[in-house]
């Protein structure tokens, strides 16, 4: 079976950031990393995540596009 992280959405290195924090705080699949944007933009780990030039709104639009491209059930530990 093919990767759709691969050949359907291919994550920023600020949205990968972002996946990976939502995975170490409990996500498993796309939706439920989306659903965590708000707890990630109230932590205090969104400088550590995204750095500087990166923001919270530009992650949930690509998120947002990664939803409606491979859905919400693709498991973040396809995340290679």
């Amino acid at each position: 079976m093919s990767n759709p992280w691969d050949e359907d959405f291919a994550p920023s290195a600020a949205a990968l950031n972002t996946l990976r924090w939502a995975y170490e705080m409990g996500a498993s699949t796309l939706g439920e990393a989306y659903d965590m944007l708000d707890q990630f933009e109230n932590s205090n780990d969104v400088p550590e995540v995204l750095g500087h030039d990166d923001t919270v709104e530009g992650v949930r639009e690509e998120l947002e596009a990664g939803l409606e491209t491979v859905g919400p059930d693709v498991p973040l530990s396809d995340l290679t």
